[in-house]
């Protein structure tokens, strides 16, 4: 019998606290869109609906001479991924993306591992660049162990 993966996908933008702390959830305030309601925006976490292999990604601007780093987190366990953003001449963008299996109900969300100064990033600027994290659903999995 063949099971049709259900849509799962988000793009969230907007980061709220321009200045966070270590430990601390970034939080993409503003979907675009949010199928399957999975991404919850208060929070800044996104809620596997099923078992499934998903892709993730972000994408950062950040003002001159500012250093953070951060880390894509399983449920306060698993950091997926870990990067550094840094500039001293100039605003910069980078992006960071993940594949990663998750089991229904696991949680996955972008946290500041490190930041050594108040108001790291930009603002969003629709012509320029825009702090944007998004996911979706690339293919459920069934009897998962």
């Amino acid at each position: 019998m063949f099971i049709s993966d259900p849509v799962i996908a988000f793009n969230a933008h907007t980061i709220v606290d321009k200045s966070p702390t270590q430990g601390q959830v970034i939080v993409f305030s503003n979907p675009l869109y949010n199928i399957g309601s999975a991404y919850d925006s208060g929070a800044g976490i996104f809620t596997a609906p099923v078992t499934g292999v998903y892709l993730f990604s972000a994408h950062f601007c950040i003002k001159n001479t500012q250093d953070w780093r951060y880390a894509f987190v399983i449920d306060s366990e698993m950091k997926v991924i870990k990067g550094r953003n840094y500039e001293a001449d100039g605003y910069a963008c980078s992006s960071a993306t993940a594949t990663v299996v998750l089991k229904q109900n696991e949680r996955l969300w972008v946290e500041c591992t490190y930041t050594d100064t108040d108001d790291v990033f930009l603002n969003d600027d629709s012509t320029y660049y825009r702090n944007t994290f998004s996911g979706a659903l690339l293919h459920r999995l069934l009897n998962y162990p």
